[in-house]
């Protein structure tokens, strides 16, 4: 396994006497490690539940919890780089970073997704937020990608505790069980939907579009917090008429009016699709993307 380095002086002291400490950057793949690590390792949730990973901005008492980690885990391709910035600025020093996004086989986004001309017109000249480019970040939506990243967690535990690597490839092994079994009753029911055609919030539902017979018209935000162009409404509404698309969908961590604007103009059901979890009812993996699935059965069957 290849480990990127971050800059700094030297790795970090155990401030504690305990289980070496990770830091996750987003809930999704929190729970998977987590579930990987049991109590060999002090597992941490940076980024907490109901925030938006794209807009994230620590308080130094969040910074505090990433202190003393020795390894640090993100989705990478651009979507979570703020988790390298807090390790650098709680730590101090150099930990190793395991990106997972790059492991698994990243699929590039569509026009449709990114939003080509639009989005540029709707960025404000010099800003640095949050887009996605080329390749689409949002793994973890395919529990399939998920059995990948979760190998790739085991081997990255190992390294950090090699005297508990057996413990950690049986744990591993039991998580990927029940993504096979995810993937497979997300399968079965997508397969019954007489409907295939969404406009999502922003870039997010694409792994899962693909894998489960999906298409994707358009996105109402092509970049996530900033609301869409004049110019761009008029695309997202003409993309709705000329799909037949089934639905628009919104995001809990991100504001719902865009989406309500047009799915008004366009007279066309507004749902919630939730991408990262980690609040009440959506607290493991599993319940994020079958809650997800449930929306979208309720939209499309």
């Amino acid at each position: 396994m290849v480990v990127a380095l971050l800059p700094g002086a030297c790795r970090p002291k155990q401030a504690s006497v305990g289980p070496p400490r990770v830091a996750v950057s987003i809930f999704p793949l929190y729970d998977i490690a987590r579930r990987v690590a049991g109590d060999r390792l002090d597992v941490v949730l940076v980024l907490p539940p109901g925030r938006s990973e794209h807009s994230y901005d620590p308080t130094p008492k969040e910074m505090a919890r990433v202190a003393d980690s020795r390894l640090a885990i993100s989705v990478g391709l651009g979507m979570d780089d703020w988790l390298e910035r807090i390790i650098q600025g709680a730590a101090g020093s150099e930990v190793p970073s395991l990106q997972l996004g790059p492991r698994v086989q990243p699929r590039s986004m569509t026009q449709k997704e990114v939003g080509d001309e639009a989005a540029d017109e709707a960025r404000p000249a010099g800003s640095e937020e949050h887009h996605h480019g080329p390749e689409d970040p949002h793994f973890w939506l395919d529990p399939v990608r998920m059995r990948t990243a979760a190998d790739a967690m085991v081997e990255a535990f190992a390294r950090l505790d090699p005297a508990s690597t057996d413990g950690f490839r049986a744990r591993g092994e039991a998580v990927k069980s029940s993504l096979t079994a995810l993937d497979a009753a997300i399968g079965e029911r997508a397969h019954k939907w007489s409907r295939h055609t969404i406009v999502t919030f922003h870039g997010s539902m694409g792994y899962y579009a693909d894998r489960y017979g999906l298409a994707i018209a358009a996105v109402v935000e092509p970049f996530p917090g900033r609301e869409p162009t004049p110019r761009y409404v008029h695309d997202v509404l003409a993309a709705l008429a000329t799909s037949g698309a089934a639905a628009m969908f919104s995001e809990p961590q991100l504001d719902r009016r865009p989406a309500q604007v047009i799915a008004d103009q366009a007279h066309t059901p507004l749902f919630e699709l939730d991408p990262v979890g980690g609040t009440e009812g959506v607290e493991t993996y599993e319940k994020l993307l079958a809650h997800n699935t449930d929306i979208l059965e309720q939209a499309l069957k």
